[in-house]
């Protein structure tokens, strides 16, 4: 058996080099993303790994190829996988696997982080307001922190933010029972309307792209602050740079931001919401990394091996999505 890795960093390198000198497994590490001028380098493998990348959502004859190659599976190194098209992959018998955890200890505190560093003002003083009397912060015990879903990383958030002090409102597609006592859960429109912060913990689906859209931002507590450390697509760009612009929210804190992955190779700077938002002194822009730690970068390499060995050895996988 024989597999291929593509997109690979330069962090993953060890932990790739190391898993497949404990499992005797060659691994193929190609630094560059999936596309139709590397696809050639995946014949002779058994297996893949990668980071669906921009050609991946617009072009159906590289799952053809793949085929073709004899590929039976895509393991995805990343929680998300709304940049894989699912219709493709099932015409041509591809099994796809995700990571669908890795490290949310690390996501969790940056969390927290950018949800203190929006209370204290953090972003404008970043970007050069140093004059104390206009930066004048909140504090935890006097302000509701809400949270758009309450799973492994939301319900981190909501135990540290309580335990430090703070009140916590949530909306969740179901109530998770260790956050007893610990979150009061209401409706979303309630949700919107009383958080002096907002804290989005949900994947991105159909059903979520663009949920925070203009009419939310209106209903949304005025002076209120957004942290987004999810998916970007989630928020309509647009529409926040507006509630910005207008006043209606006091500030951001954004890990992500919407189409941020044709980007990820060619420069944030290129990106024109990245352009439009850094411009604005009370946003706070960083490029995708509430997860990249070391523990989380090893998890994230061993896991998609594992997963793309498990479905060539065993047929399936603990991480197979259902198409």
């Amino acid at each position: 058996m024989k597999l291929i890795y593509y997109g690979v960093s330069e962090e993953e390198i060890a932990y790739i080099e190391r898993w497949q000198f404990i499992h005797k497994t060659p691994v193929t590490i190609v630094m560059e993303s999936l596309s139709w001028e590397n696809i050639h380098l995946a014949a002779g493998h058994d297996g893949i790994c990668l980071y669906p990348s921009l050609a991946m959502q617009q072009d159906e004859s590289l799952y053809q190829r793949l085929h073709i190659l004899g590929m039976k599976q895509l393991s995805i190194k990343s929680t998300g996988v709304d940049g894989v098209r699912f219709d493709w992959a099932q015409k041509h018998q591809l099994t796809v696997t995700n990571v669908p955890s890795y490290s949310p200890t690390s996501v969790g505190h940056y969390t927290v982080m950018s949800i203190l560093m929006a209370l204290r003002n953090i972003p404008a003083m970043i970007k050069g307001k140093l004059d104390r009397r206009s930066v004048i912060g909140r504090e935890l015990q006097d302000v509701t922190v809400g949270l758009l879903g309450t799973g492994r990383i939301g319900a981190l958030v909501a135990e540290a933010i309580y335990h430090m002090g703070g009140h916590v409102i949530a909306t969740s597609r179901s109530e998770n029972p260790r956050l007893k006592g610990i979150v009061e859960y209401v409706s979303f429109e309630t949700l919107i309307a009383a958080s002096d912060v907002l804290s989005i913990h949900i994947p991105l689906t159909k059903a979520s792209e663009g949920l925070f859209s203009a009419s939310v931002f209106a209903q949304m507590k005025p002076g209120s602050c957004l942290v987004n450390t999810a998916r970007g697509g989630i928020v309509d760009t647009d529409a926040l740079i507006a509630a910005l612009a207008q006043g209606r929210l006091s500030g951001a804190v954004l890990d992500a931001i919407a189409n941020e992955e044709r980007y990820f190779l060619v420069g944030w700077d290129q990106n024109p919401y990245y352009q439009q938002l850094n411009q604005l002194p009370n946003v706070l822009l960083t490029p995708h990394i509430a997860y990249y730690t070391q523990l989380a970068v090893q998890e994230i390499a061993e896991t998609a091996l594992n997963n793309a060995r498990d479905i060539l050895l065993e047929g399936q996988s603990a991480n197979t999505i259902a198409l």
